[in-house]
């Protein structure tokens, strides 16, 4: 079975032998490095796993799970302080601390690159162990805080996508989707991930169909593409009367630089 497990910066997908329940708080391996982690949701895609839950928190281990949550806490409120201290213009997210003591994880969302050396020289000095800070992307974020999109389902970056694909605005101008910063982002503020859902199926058949604004002869004279709906294969052509025609794509054929209508013969 697989569980997103959430960290305190992340969410990973991780294996696991027993059934879980939503919040059960759980020891994890990654890595050969253990950390504790909160179940959030059981996986039912196949996605590969980080790593692998070793056992639900036992009874004997909550008194050195109060210690290791103090500890987090202590190491957050320093981390807050010398970020802010050094004036590092980042966001400070949440630290994981291995579960034997030996390292720190800091996460943090930061628009460009830091020089954060000065940083990890005053981590190591204070914690007298190994220090890694990982810069979270805004997507990864958004992912690890979950919302709802504009579709009103739960951000697939929370629930599915281990992986944050590359979104390239060539996909939305493929699927006639309007380009506007509203309609194409995501909460995230990048473009939205479901963009690539579709995107070989319009990148194939966006040879077939004229352009918008492209000029198509058809057997009312000349008119401009108003529309095209590849799923339904049709083409509204809009003429300069102000009328317009709704015509199936295999009407409508390329001679040349020319669109021009082939109507099939009975």
């Amino acid at each position: 079975m697989l569980y997103f497990v959430k960290f305190h910066g992340v969410k990973y997908p991780m294996e696991s032998e027993f059934t879980l329940k939503k919040g059960e708080l759980v020891i994890c391996e990654i890595k050969k490095e253990q950390y504790v982690g909160e179940v959030d949701v059981e996986i039912r895609s196949k996605i590969q796993p980080v790593g692998k839950i070793s056992h639900i928190i036992y009874d004997t281990e909550k008194e050195k799970l109060k210690e290791n949550k103090e500890a987090e806490k202590r190491a957050l409120e320093f981390f807050k302080e010398r970020v802010k201290q050094l004036g590092l213009p980042m966001k400070v997210i949440g630290v994981d601390r291995e579960w034997n003591g030996k390292r720190y994880k800091f996460y943090f969302v930061a628009e460009k690159r830091i020089d954060f050396r000065e940083l990890v020289k005053d981590l190591r000095n204070k914690f007298k162990c190994i220090i890694e800070l990982r810069h979270l992307g805004i997507r990864d974020y958004a992912g690890f805080i979950g919302g709802l999109g504009l579709c009103g389902n739960a951000l697939c970056c929370n629930t599915f996508l281990k992986e944050k694909p590359r979104i390239k605005l060539e996909s939305a101008r493929n699927q006639d989707i309007y380009i506007s910063p509203s309609r194409i982002s995501g909460l995230c503020g990048r473009l939205l991930c479901c963009l690539n859902f579709e995107a070989d199926f319009y990148d194939e058949f966006t040879q077939a169909f004229p352009e918008r604004e492209e000029i198509v002869r058809t057997d009312k004279g000349e008119g401009k593409v108003l529309y095209r709906n590849m799923l339904m294969g049709i083409v509204i052509i809009s003429y300069p009367d102000e009328t317009q025609e709704e015509i199936p794509i295999e009407e409508i054929k390329k001679r040349g630089e020319v669109w021009i209508q082939v109507k099939k013969q009975k």
